[in-house]
């Protein structure tokens, strides 16, 4: 009975060693080379280098965006066990990298899209204290690493926002759109303004580095490293100086600034107020930042935007009377403060007034008789011989048309076109609309004498130059623009409408007042020095009323900054 036992017990060993062996056998021989690879996948893995972002400069190299080395937090989920999740988000909003369970939830549920042993960026530009903390609980958060990368930085704050734009994580749509390129979750791209234009250009080439981790996560040591290739610089027609000088002259506002160089068309200075803080929206805004924003209108691009022209318009008016022989330099016109039912701006009247002094006071009258004598058609012609109806040229960012109105029009759209419509249109009334980029655009065709430019917003992508294009000649009669000139300038003088600018600056201009549901919108465009010009500018403000009080001294203040003794 013994003997029997001691040989069962035998049998049972040697299939217990049997079968052991050939699981032995089974993972050394067969499965050797597959385990291997994942022993060494676990201590050894390959982390993606954020390439830095292409710089962008203004004119004189000054920079406008850059990139500053931050650290950021890092989710491998598929190290993180089911029953590890509620831990290691209370965790992680202790330590102040969330504020609340639903943002942790959030961010941390972004790595359903995601394989799990690919990482996830949670949150970037940690400050020293919650790395401190980071490093100091990193065993109890698994799957959590620190990583240092470059990120977006504007060191001039708000500056030039709404041409420069700005950079956030790609979202689910623009992912499904690009992944082809190479992007992943958690990779930033250009949201708005030329970040988002010039996206391959100054988006530059990721890197990855191998490093070796122990049985915690942390790193031991890079084992070898494929650098990132930074994107390439894009240098502005931008001058720092002047925008900056731009903008706070139109602090307070809500309303636009346009400077172009009156020869070349290159843009000096584009200003859109309110602005905001680009450096903000890299990270997780707060609803209520993005209540401000969407309130206040603040991402959009004012000096893009379509608004009634007011009396800036009665520069093509002008051309027009001139050009169709329907006035001239030695025309008059009578006004008693009112026309057709429409009222001058100044209820009592002008009385009998000169086509100079029509312009420098801005009567009404004297314009819906030219309005009148030239008709629409005529009328509208002149308006698009402006580049009024039409996109500028500026293809690096998105802008309005505008719209000139015609008897066409109206017939497109169902609309019995009248008298009233006419004389409308001639005081910048009526459907007509364009933008400050259009309006700056025309009182520089007066200035270079009569070309039209094609803004220019870039003048170097990398190694790149982009040409200026050559303007254009709108075909005006010397004599027509000589007598506009005289206008536009008698506006800053005795009884214009500007007269309260600074004579020493030598302003050429045209003030605007224009009717829109609520308060007026104040406009001045003009250029200076009034007899070899530089600078061409056009300010809208919003709801701003007359445009010789609200819109015209910050003209002046741009003009002065761009005149000063340190040559802007």
């Amino acid at each position: 009975m013994l003997a029997r036992r001691l040989l069962l017990l035998r049998i049972v060993l040697l299939a217990a060693f049997l079968a052991f062996a050939g699981k032995l056998v089974y993972l050394q021989l067969l499965r050797g080379g597959e385990l291997r690879y994942a022993s060494v996948r676990n201590h050894l893995r390959w982390v993606r280098s954020p390439a830095p972002r292409g710089l962008i400069l203004d004119r004189t190299g000054a920079v406008l965006a850059t990139n500053t080395p931050a650290m950021a937090v890092w989710l491998v989920s598929g190290e993180v066990a089911r029953k590890q999740w509620d831990d290691l988000l209370a965790r992680l909003i202790a330590i102040g990298i969330f504020p609340d369970l639903k943002t942790a939830t959030a961010a941390v549920g972004e790595h359903r899209r995601l394989p799990s042993y690919l990482p996830l960026r949670l949150v970037s530009n940690l400050t020293m204290a919650q790395v401190t903390r980071v490093e100091e609980e990193r065993a109890f958060l698994p799957g959590i690493y620190l990583r240092a990368e470059p990120v977006r930085s504007y060191p001039r704050g708000a500056l030039a926002v709404h041409a420069l734009g700005y950079v956030r994580e790609i979202d689910a749509g623009e992912l499904a759109a690009r992944s082809e390129e190479g992007y992943r979750q958690g990779d930033r791209i250009g949201k708005s303004g030329l970040e988002k234009t010039f996206e391959a250009t100054l988006r530059g080439q990721d890197g990855r580095e191998e490093v070796e981790v122990d049985a915690r996560g942390s790193v031991l040591r890079s084992v070898r490293q494929i650098t990132p290739r930074e994107g390439q610089t894009v240098v502005l027609t931008l001058n720092a100086a002047l925008q900056a000088a731009a903008e706070n002259a139109l602090a307070g506002h809500e309303g636009a600034v346009v400077a172009l160089e009156p020869n070349t068309g290159d843009i000096l200075a584009l200003a859109s107020a309110p602005a905001y803080d680009p450096n903000t929206m890299s990270g997780r805004l707060s609803p209520e930042s993005w209540a401000w924003l969407q309130r206040s209108h603040a991402l959009v691009n004012r000096g893009l935007e379509r608004y009634p022209p007011g009396s800036v318009f009665k520069i093509v008016t002008a051309a027009a009377a001139l050009e169709t022989g329907k006035a001239d330099a030695g025309s008059y016109f009578y006004c008693p403060g009112v026309y057709h039912k429409i009222h001058c701006w100044k209820r009592a009247g002008h009385g009998t007034l000169g086509l100079t002094e029509s312009i420098a006071q801005s009567c009404n009258v004297a314009f819906m008789h030219m309005a009148e004598d030239v008709g629409i058609t005529s009328l509208a012609k002149m308006a698009r011989r402006f580049g009024l109806g039409e996109r500028t040229g500026l293809e690096v960012l998105p802008e309005r048309r505008g719209l000139v109105p015609d008897t066409a029009w109206a017939k497109e759209t169902g609309r019995r076109w009248q008298l009233g419509d006419t004389l409308q249109t001639g005081m910048g009334q009526s459907f007509l609309t364009i933008t400050p980029l259009q309006g700056a655009r025309v009182v520089a065709a007066i200035a270079n004498g009569g070309k039209l430019v094609t803004p220019r917003l870039v003048q170097q992508m990398g190694n790149e130059i982009i040409p200026i294009t050559p303007p254009e000649s709108i075909g005006l009669k010397p004599g027509t623009l000589r007598v506009i000139a005289r206008g536009l300038r008698a506006v800053t003088h005795g009884e214009g409408t500007a007269r309260s600018l600074d004579p020493a600056l030598r302003i050429a201009g045209k003030t605007g007042t224009a009717q829109n549901p609520g308060a007026d919108h104040a406009w001045f465009i003009g250029y200076a020095p009034a007899d070899a010009p530089t600078i061409a500018v056009a300010v809208l403000v919003e709801h701003g009323g007359h445009g010789g009080a609200a819109a015209a001294p910050i003209a002046e203040a741009v003009i002065r900054a761009q005149q000063a003794p340190n040559g802007l």
